[in-house]
């Protein structure tokens, strides 16, 4: 990468209100919109950790619709990119490719919010990872989800999240002539999706309910 060369990482966003519906049986919605909220904060934590000393200029943004994560993102000192009212996750980070090519990134990773503890190291090897040779990096999910991926910009294929994304991300990538490399990160298989990762979290990151918003 030369000198001037910068990547941007875009982390998509929720309102708190509507985020982790699958853990309502575990959680009241407060609790889940504090998790949320926890699980990005740490998110944004660990990739300043990561970031620090890279060679290359790697800034930081949240894709967003929501006035909520807008405020959060500003005070943390974050870019916010509009969402543009996407109503899943591709099209909000169609958008983000778009406004980051816009600005003369040079590359673009997608990290979601709410991984149960991302590794600064890990995070490092992965947003240093050349691409010039006509590349593109998935991170798989343990679900085979995507949770993160690295492409150049403009980015020659269309977004695919979803259900087993990882597998279509791979094919998309090599349909429009780049080389998929798999990078099964330990720390970024786990995202906190339903009941069962809540045992993933670290201490203190779910919270009971304040008692002022109790029923």
């Amino acid at each position: 990468m030369s000198g001037t060369a910068k990547r941007l990482v875009a982390i998509p966003m929720k309102d708190p209100r509507d985020a982790k519906t699958r853990l309502g049986l575990a959680l009241s919605p407060e609790q889940r919109g504090d998790l949320a909220l926890t699980l990005f904060r740490a998110t944004v934590t660990r990739l300043r950790e990561a970031v620090t000393g890279c060679a290359t200029r790697i800034d930081l943004a949240v894709v967003t619709g929501s006035p909520a994560i807008r405020g959060v993102a500003e005070s943390l000192g974050l870019n916010v990119i509009d969402d543009a009212g996407a109503p899943s996750l591709s099209p909000a980070v169609e958008a983000a490719a778009d406004w980051a090519t816009d600005q003369g990134y040079e590359a673009l990773c997608v990290l979601p919010g709410d991984l149960a503890a991302p590794d600064p190291a890990e995070l490092a090897l992965l947003l240093a990872h050349p691409l010039d040779a006509g590349t593109a990096v998935i991170c798989p999910a343990k679900d085979l989800g995507t949770n993160a991926l690295l492409v150049p910009l403009p980015c020659p294929f269309a977004f695919a999240y979803g259900a087993k994304s990882t597998i279509r991300h791979r094919r998309a990538a090599e349909a429009a002539g780049l080389t998929p490399v798999m990078m099964p990160l330990g720390s970024l298989r786990i995202d906190i999706d339903t009941v069962e990762d809540l045992h993933h979290l670290p201490a203190g990151h779910l919270r009971r309910p304040r008692q002022e918003h109790a029923q």
